[in-house]
């Protein structure tokens, strides 16, 4: 790629080009940019304009509908939020290995849904590689995570994380849990590897994870708040889809799917709301 694909004056994003690309990105991700933040869209996109020569948006609307595969994989990169870090909402987790620990003996089986490039899927294999001290092998839990971007995906699964990821751990936290790579670079240590599985997916598509279930518990946190109300009931259907009778579903703290579907229920956990699947 060029510095002139690079750099250039900015292509200004019609309104008919919002809208058809608005619609593409629901169709295909379940994401919606509302008008606050269609200025972040015309951003993220100009790039692939660049890199493909393309004099507007409305021109790569055409291109996507044409070249679906291939582009979409980098449509999903530039488009997708991956800000993450270890130990984030940790009241959940606490919640889960504590008192409602007794759940994971089931299938011993969580899914991590949107786990961009694996902090949260590798903080679900800390606590639970504490919680099953002294267990039986039999106790111990699989995770398995996907995400849209194959580019994180791939630092996910090699274990990899910078400074910014660390900053909710403890220095001794650090030490247990992560050995230095190289300058401002970590690496999780293998024994907390071992036990996850990263994978491309797709919420709004089913298909992508559902094969692995049932799962004890579905992670799905600061993701729907990206979604439309229609992508988001339907994200939330393909989740507890893969989700066991009487397991759980973790969402953000700003997130709340309370009477979006008769299958769910809420319960408390600690300091926290999550949602139960109920009946077969």
């Amino acid at each position: 790629m060029t510095v002139s694909q690079l750099t250039g004056p900015a292509v200004a994003l019609s309104d008919e080009s919002y809208h058809l690309l608005n619609e593409l990105l629901e169709e295909r991700f379940g994401l919606h940019f509302p008008a606050h933040r269609r200025a972040i869209l015309e951003d993220r996109l100009q790039p692939r304009l660049r890199a493909l020569s393309l004099g507007d948006f409305l021109e790569y609307y055409a291109y996507l509908r044409a070249n679906g595969n291939g582009e979409g994989r980098e449509l999903a990169k530039a488009v997708t939020n991956n800000e993450t870090y270890f130990f984030r909402e940790r009241d959940q987790l606490d919640a889960l290995f504590g008192e409602a620990v007794g759940v994971l003996r089931t299938t011993g089986r969580i899914l991590c849904a949107g786990c961009s490039s694996g902090e949260e899927a590798f903080t679900l294999s800390f606590f639970a590689h504490e919680a099953a001290a002294g267990a039986p092998p039999s106790a111990a839990v699989r995770i398995d995570a996907f995400d849209l971007d194959q580019e994180r995906l791939a630092v996910a699964q090699r274990g990899e994380c910078r400074a910014r990821s660390l900053r909710q751990m403890s220095e001794a936290q650090i030490a247990r849990y992560l050995e230095p790579s190289g300058p401002d670079r970590w690496v999780v240590r293998e024994q907390y590897r071992k036990p996850v599985t990263f994978l491309p997916g797709n919420l709004v598509d089913s298909a992508t994870f559902r094969t692995a279930g049932p799962y004890d518990a579905v992670f799905c946190r600061n993701v729907l708040i990206y979604f439309s109300r229609q992508a988001m009931k339907r994200a939330v259907q393909n989740l507890v889809s893969v989700l066991r009778p009487g397991g759980l579903l973790f969402l953000g703290h700003s997130e709340s799917v309370i009477g979006l579907l008769p299958t769910l229920e809420t319960v408390r956990l600690g300091r926290c709301i999550v949602y139960r699947k109920v009946g077969a």
